[in-house]
């Protein structure tokens, strides 16, 4: 059998129904992994938690199995959440040490789902502290830096930062993200991996730690567009106008015979890298029988972070983070406002590892935009936003488009903060922003593996589709992603790339060397992995 951690979901149900292995065999493969190179070997840092129950979830799910039942193609699978999703038993931080004693009281709706669907559950995973970049993707005071597994000079992309990486290298099968904008679907460019951001309101977000929850989703991040359909017919709880099932009765290799794309002009990707993988990725979508329909999108498209997107959210997050820290059973500070003299004190106390010092202005700056905004205000950027998600359906519609493609990022992945590399192309555009159209529309946008910059890591194209139009903009990547037959594997064994090359993974640094002096490295009641309290 080929390695079963560089296999898909489908492939390792298809070895657990053959008896060629078990899902406590396979749990704990994943588990040695995580033990080689998480905090040791390649280095990767995207775990913070592990679960100590591992184990006897898959030998519940193994003698399911024997006795003939099995709950779907989920069953005895592992996999990892962001570390900003409820999980009963351990703290959910959002990556920041300041929420170390967060406790919640049960599991978010979503991860309730997916356990009833079969899935085994390992751990959290690393990400951008309160799912804010800034400057530092995959960075956050409680673990430290999540390193790209294709090459560790470069970031993994954020906020779900960890989850990608996590999958990429092989410490699960699939992960869960949250994506307000694009934090699942830029970790999954960058990884090689297939990322989903739904339709808002499609996936429950109960049991999730808000950024803004006009645009905040949860997505799976997967090896192949198969294995995100089946993800996310475990997590949704109700498909307007259609079943579930139509997820996977979509992918057809012929999905894109005869139907018009938008290619949308005003994101064609700066990186002369990026500009060439579009190119054969449009070359592509018409060898399979797709007609290209060159798209300008409406104004405010490539200004709408700051336009619209960010003074909406900067309103909405202090009370909507304040209700959800109020639940907590813990004692974790329950309010922005003590967050933010938590995150000075901790920052002055721990300067190696600080919380990073551009979140904590955000949340200065949210604290004040959401006293000082008025109704009024508000209600005119509520419209201004509504008029965009309008115009851009609409133009969808008169042009008779089954979904808009272009570069998930206008960029190969970049430098990791803390380390310049000479070989990277600065430009002066942000790469995320043809994220922030599916964002702002409230739109499902999936992102699909097309090619490989010379630094070795991948470069994805996305397809975003009209709403709640999930199934065939599934059977759409579907098709994209068997043609291009893509998938190449990280190797951990190899040495830092580019600038980082001389300098050790638990050196000065290194993802290990941030972490602070009361986050202890992972220690293990079995003696391969870490138990339910100790951050990784």
């Amino acid at each position: 059998m080929h390695d079963p951690l560089s296999q898909n979901i489908f492939e390792l149900g298809a070895a657990l129904g053959r008896g060629e292995m078990t899902s406590e065999q396979l749990t704990n493969a994943y588990l040695l992994r995580i033990a080689a190179h998480d905090k040791h070997g390649a280095g990767i840092n995207a775990m913070t938690w592990l679960c100590d129950d591992t184990r006897a979830q898959a030998r519940q799910l193994d003698q399911e199995r024997a006795n003939g039942l099995v709950r779907g193609p989920l069953h005895g699978i592992p996999i990892v959440v962001k570390d900003n999703i409820d999980l009963a038993g351990l703290p959910t931080t959002a990556g920041s040490a300041l929420l170390r004693e967060h406790q919640p009281a049960r599991d978010a709706r979503v991860l309730r789902r997916l356990r009833q669907a079969g899935a085994i559950v390992l751990g959290k995973t690393n990400m951008s502290e309160f799912a804010c970049s800034n400057g530092r993707y995959g960075y956050g005071s409680l673990a430290g830096l999540t390193l790209n597994p294709y090459n560790r000079a470069r970031n993994a992309a954020g906020s779900s930062s960890g989850s990608g990486a996590a999958v990429a290298a092989g410490f699960a099968a699939a992960a869960l993200g949250t994506d307000t904008f694009g934090s699942v679907r830029a970790p999954a460019c960058v990884a090689g991996l297939v990322g989903l951001r739904p339709t808002v309101g499609l996936v429950p977000v109960d049991g999730v730690l808000p950024l803004a929850l006009s645009f905040d989703t949860v997505g799976p991040l997967a090896r192949c567009v198969r294995d995100a359909a089946v993800l996310l017919r475990g997590m949704v709880c109700a498909v307007p106008g259609g079943e579930r099932e139509e997820y996977l009765r979509a992918l057809d290799t012929q999905a894109l015979q005869g139907q018009r794309i938008g290619v949308v002009t005003d994101f064609p990707g700066e990186d002369d890298e990026v500009q060439a993988v579009l190119g054969q990725a449009l070359d592509r979508l018409r060898d399979l029988g797709a007609t290209l329909v060159p798209v300008r999108l409406p104004t405010p498209a490539t200004t709408l972070h700051g336009v619209l997107l960010g003074p909406l959210a900067d309103a909405e997050w202090p009370a909507q983070l304040d209700e959800y820290l109020g639940k907590s059973i813990g004692a974790a500070p329950a309010t922005m406002a003590q967050l933010v003299d938590a995150g000075t004190a901790w920052s002055a106390a721990c300067p190696t590892h600080p919380v990073n010092p551009r979140t904590l202005a955000g949340m200065h700056r949210a604290l004040e935009a959401a006293r000082e905004q008025t109704a009024a205000q508000r209600a005119r950027g509520q419209a201004a936003l509504a008029g965009f998600r309008s115009a851009l359906t609409h133009r969808m519609r008169q042009d008779d488009l089954a979904a808009l493609v272009f570069p998930t990022l206008s960029c190969p992945a970049s430098p990791r903060y803390d380390q310049p590399d000479p070989s990277y192309v600065e430009y002066p555009g942000n790469p995320y922003a043809a994220l922030y159209v599916a964002s702002a529309a409230g739109l499902p946008e999936i992102s699909v593996p097309a090619g490989r910059a010379r630094a070795g890591v991948p470069i994805g194209v996305s397809f975003m589709g009209a709403p709640h139009d999930e199934g065939r903009l599934l059977g759409l990547a579907y098709a994209f992603e068997q043609s291009m037959g893509l998938r190449f594997e990280p190797i951990l064994d190899a040495p830092l790339a580019g600038n980082a090359a001389s300098t050790p993974v638990d050196g000065p640094a290194g993802a290990t060397a941030q972490r602070g002096p009361d986050v202890p490295l992972l220690l293990s009641p079995s003696g391969i992995v870490g138990g339910s309290t100790t951050p990784s």
